[in-house]
């Protein structure tokens, strides 16, 4: 048993109300729409493209995708994930624990000394 399945039998967190409460928190929203909106037009407009989106105050909207079921097999079997996909566990465990009223916690504690899953390389350019 890994170290992420071992977090959540000891905390009693069932793996379905993760998956729902981790799509709940990720839901872009209207909030999230306009964000995107606002960053759009920031790009569109020539007075504002030299500014960066924090001089402008413009946040990163929410993804919209919540953790897949297949992803959170894999942390249960503690395979490598990628780095979002630990945030975003992170974030519903945390979520589930202020409800407790339990302390939060990091990705260490969680996921221990599992590797970190890294993308493709992107390929250079041929100059």
């Amino acid at each position: 048993m890994g170290t992420f399945q071992q977090f959540l039998t000891e905390k009693q967190i069932a793996s379905d109300a993760l998956l729902r409460l981790s799509r709940q928190l990720e839901a872009q929203g209207s909030d999230g729409r306009a964000l995107a909106r606002k960053r759009t037009s920031k790009r569109r407009d020539k007075e504002t493209q030299g500014k960066s989106y924090t001089e402008l105050s413009l946040a990163k909207p929410k993804s919209g995708r919540g953790v897949s079921s297949q992803q959170l097999q894999a942390a249960l079997e503690d395979k490598p994930l990628p780095r979002k996909v630990r945030g975003k566990l992170v974030r519903a465990i945390n979520a589930v624990l202020s409800k407790k009223g339990g302390a939060a916690v990091d990705s260490k504690a969680l996921f221990g000394d599992a590797a970190i899953r890294a993308g493709v390389p992107a390929k250079k350019s041929a100059s």
